[in-house]
């Protein structure tokens, strides 16, 4: 194992920290420090992996540091998740510091939350990470009741945070930027861990309830029935999409090589084996950024996973990797299903503006290879891009429909802060200022679509744009068709899509609970899954 100083990337160059301005320092004079982790969960999703690594961190280095988690999950009890009881229940839980781990689309949904936290607990210190704290940084330090933001990954900070609370270690809390009682901002580096041997395999009991996953969701698409538990092989993804996070990351990554980080094969499938036996796992989901990123771990986790683990399992793939001997080798290691981005049926455009570079032939050729080794192919699509066109999205819904894939999911198209895709947008001038709910993770249960930015009826109207995006929920309805067992009225997966949300005067989450009863009924019947749009795809982009 390498020392932290070897994998983590610091600047010596900054000004010298006055500690004497910190409201935080030594904050904490108990014995035992509370720590409560938290994410904005608007789908129903319950896990967030990287509050399990910085919790499997921290129950290792600091037995001292007792953590919980308190996600806001909106759609299990509107009322009890409201931000005034939601500040009320961490207020019971006696807390010394929360961290969130908050996506930029939930930020303003956020921010009345963190407001009735400082109201009712004003010495609680509020901690944000994720892509909203990397990515857009002054916006988020900015935010009155924001004390610290976390600028990298984040297990070491946060080891660094409860060290700097309880006064056990002097200067700044590297990896974060602090404001102090001046309201002056101090800015650390951005930590770059580069080597995950240094860290210990995520913590799944922080999300387990009384022991158990029986009452979690944990599930993308995965099965009905049977414990499906996300886990991941490794970090990070070598393109440079326009619209992903990824990218701007990668840019300021300091020592590419570093960047593609994977376990050792046989560690990680001794992991798997413990979690498997541990929690009663039927199906494990993938969600690494790109599965193959590391040809060599591939072939020898394959092998280990095939003769070890024998359970079926889904992965993140891309067109240009998906050959015929992928393809196959996956299948016989148990892959179920491939999930693999065209975001845009015009191959040109994709290229140009979304920095997709695969032909149609590409895709046509990797869906056809899976469907030849017997896996499943879902395919994502991103619609009401920067720029695109009526006739862009009829290619993208055409492309789907030549493939077949068997299962078809699109989606809105959200500015992202710090990818170059924003940018495009932003200096095209197609930005709404008064639009804050951008969820991509609601249901389009009204049926009405509208754009996440400005029109540009030269381009795409409004009514064209809602009227594509019905003919694909048409096709949604129609065709979707993954299935989980060879026996006729298996288990399927529902079909599910977004809804936009226009914002309105308040950002606290409305949710009708009818609605919701009523897609509980619907879910419980496998005759109606296809057609049941009333619940949002359950953790696609993670916090």
């Amino acid at each position: 194992m390498n020392p932290k100083a070897d994998i983590i990337a610091v600047s010596n160059e900054r000004p010298a920290y006055p500690q004497d301005k910190s409201r935080w320092f030594g904050k904490v004079k108990k014995e035992r420090l509370k720590l409560v982790f938290s994410f904005y969960s608007p789908d129903g999703n319950e896990i967030a992996m990287p509050i399990a690594s910085m919790s499997a961190y921290l129950k290792r280095e600091f037995p001292w540091v007792d953590v919980s988690l308190e996600p806001v999950l909106i759609l299990r009890d509107a009322e009890k998740y409201s931000p005034e009881n939601y500040a009320k229940t961490i207020r019971e839980l006696d807390a010394d510091v929360i961290a969130f781990s908050v996506m930029s689309p939930h930020w303003y949904p956020m921010e009345p939350y963190f407001e009735e936290l400082k109201k009712l607990l004003p010495e609680l210190p509020i901690v944000i990470g994720g892509y909203q704290a990397m990515l857009s940084q002054d916006q988020t330090i900015e935010n009155p009741n924001i004390d610290f933001i976390c600028v990298g990954d984040g297990e070491y900070a946060i080891g660094n945070i409860v060290e700097h609370l309880k006064g056990s270690k002097e200067g700044p809390v590297d990896g974060m930027w602090e404001k102090l009682v001046d309201d002056s901002v101090y800015q650390t580096e951005p930590h770059q861990i580069g080597d995950l041997a240094s860290l210990p395999f995520p913590d799944y009991d922080v999300f387990a309830k009384d022991g158990s996953f029986d009452d979690v969701n944990s599930s993308i698409f995965g099965p009905q029935g049977v414990l499906v538990l996300p886990v991941m092989t490794g970090r990070g993804c070598p393109y440079r999409c326009t619209y992903c996070c990824n990218t701007p990351i990668l840019e300021g990554w300091k020592t590419k090589k570093t960047f593609l980080r994977k376990y050792d094969p046989q560690d990680m499938v001794d992991e798997l084996i413990r979690l498997r036996d541990l929690y009663g796992v039927g199906y494990f989901e993938f969600w690494d950024e790109l599965f193959l990123s590391n040809l060599k771990f591939v072939r020898a986790f394959f092998a280990l996973y095939k003769e070890q683990i024998k359970l079926p399992f889904s992965i993140n793939s891309r067109v240009e990797v998906m050959n015929e001997e992928f393809c196959k080798t996956a299948a016989e290691a148990g892959c179920h299903t491939i999930w693999f981005g065209i975001e845009s049926g015009d191959e040109e455009f994709r290229a140009r503006m979304l920095g997709r570079k695969m032909t149609n032939e590409q895709v046509i050729n990797a869906a056809a290879n899976c469907k030849k080794a017997g896996i499943n192919r879902l395919t994502f699509n991103i619609v009401g891009t920067p720029l695109e066109t009526a006739e862009n999205m009829r290619q993208t819904l055409a492309l789907n429909k030549k493939i077949a894939p068997e299962h078809f999911f699109f989606f809105p198209y959200i500015p992202l802060r710090g990818t170059p895709l924003y940018n495009i947008a932003k200096e095209e001038g197609l930005l709404l200022s008064d639009k804050k709910e951008l969820h991509y993770l609601s249901a389009a249960n009204d049926q009405q679509f509208t754009l996440n930015m400005k029109e540009c009826p030269e381009l795409l109207t409004a009514k064209d744009y809602n009227e594509i995006c019905m003919e694909m929920l048409a096709f949604q309805e129609a065709n979707n068709r993954l299935n989980y067992n060879d026996e006729p009225g298996g288990a399927t997966v529902e079909d599910k899509s977004f809804s936009l949300v226009e914002s309105t005067k308040s950002a606290e989450p409305s949710i009708d609970k009818n609605k919701i009863e009523s897609q509980e009924a619907n879910n419980n019947k496998a005759d109606d899954s296809a057609s049941s749009l009333l619940e949002g795809v359950k953790n696609f982009f993670r916090s």
